[in-house]
């Protein structure tokens, strides 16, 4: 009976071939530059591997050589459209160096986070990149990683030791809220997502600090968390809209808060901005397209990614790595936020 692709071996390309197994490994391998392999047997052993379509065992290489070419990417939540242009990042800085990309998905699950390190570890990736911000109340489950080779690179602030790309949450959200404020705003809400997320705690710091310097942090400071849906945009803001006096403005913690924002807002017979302004986070693509459109700040979620890449590999590469790199955030002021009537 014939093999099947998946059961062929390196000998049964070899006896196919009329050639030991040694020729068929350098036919393979980079040792056939330095033991060259005449043309003819190239090409019978090229033939019978075409033949049999056989495919080299890149775990057992792997085992030998210390080196996958693969690189682990763990997102929380991949239908966020913030998450794809990261994840494009990762990926093309990658490739370009000729690493793979294994994606995992959490769901923000503590659980499947650690699952899911567990498993890139055990699949001898060569590093991990670890993206959307950490959570506060939870240990570092990235610590495992030090019994063993692989390297990290978080994304986002992370309760761990392993260097990381990030931006200045507080400076962003004190900049968007500052905006507000000097439109006019004197009642701002804050809509976050969770409360134990890093991202969000750093996002509402900037927020009082702004109301703070305004002498407005006794007075204005209303503040709601949830997680970063629309649906809970909605939520909050259907609520937040009943108390009297309702605030004038309001702050999300991204663009998909905000987007349920808007619908509660038109729910609830307020108009944008002229009854309500709101200021996003993130600058995904619906931010230039709903209307009006969001005024939000834009990260540099693409360049991001590719320096997480990038400081991953020197840190694989034994050279010296930023502890710590951030990059800069931009307010991109369109039509949601307006002064207050």
């Amino acid at each position: 009976m014939p093999r099947t692709k998946g059961t062929v071996s390196i000998r049964d390309v070899a006896a196919a071939a009329g050639v030991s197994v040694a020729t068929v490994s350098r036919v393979l391998s980079a040792a056939s530059a330095d033991v060259p392999v005449r043309k003819e047997t190239r090409d019978k052993v090229e033939r019978a591997i075409e033949e049999l379509g056989y495919r080299p065992n890149d775990l057992a290489r792997a085992l030998l050589q210390h080196r996958t070419a693969a690189i682990g990417l763990v997102v929380p939540d991949i239908s966020n459209p913030y998450y794809p242009p990261l994840v494009r990042g990762v990926e093309d800085a990658a490739s370009s160096r000729g690493y793979r990309i294994v994606l995992c998905n959490t769901d923000r699950d503590p659980a499947k986070i650690s699952g899911y390190l567990d498993t890139l570890i055990k699949t001898r990736v060569d590093g991990i990149v670890v993206a959307g911000g950490g959570w506060a109340d939870v240990p570092d489950r990235t610590a495992v990683l030090g019994n063993y080779r692989t390297g990290l690179v978080a994304v986002g602030r992370h309760v761990t030791a392993h260097p990381s790309v990030r931006i200045d949450n507080v400076a962003a959200s004190r900049e968007a809220a500052g905006h507000l404020i000097g439109l006019g705003h004197r009642r701002i809400a804050f809509l976050g997502g969770p409360a134990s997320s890093t991202t969000v705690q750093d996002r509402a710091q900037g927020y009082r600090d702004a109301l703070k310097v305004a002498g407005l942090a006794e007075s204005g400071a209303v503040v709601r968390y949830g997680d970063f849906t629309e649906e809970s945009g909605y939520a909050a803001t259907r609520e937040i809209l009943d108390v009297s006096p309702p605030p004038t403005a309001l702050l999300c913690a991204n663009d998909r808060i905000a987007l349920g924002a808007y619908a509660a807002a038109a729910d609830a017979g307020r108009r944008v901005p002229v009854d309500v302004s709101i200021v996003g986070f993130d600058d995904t693509p619906i931010a230039r397209y709903v209307r009006p459109t969001l005024t939000t700040v834009s990260i540099p979620t693409y360049e991001m990614g590719g320096a997480a890449v990038r400081m991953l590999l020197a840190q694989l590469g034994g050279n010296t790595a930023s502890e710590i790199e951030t990059m800069p955030t931009r307010l991109v002021v369109r039509d949601s936020a307006a002064p207050p009537a």
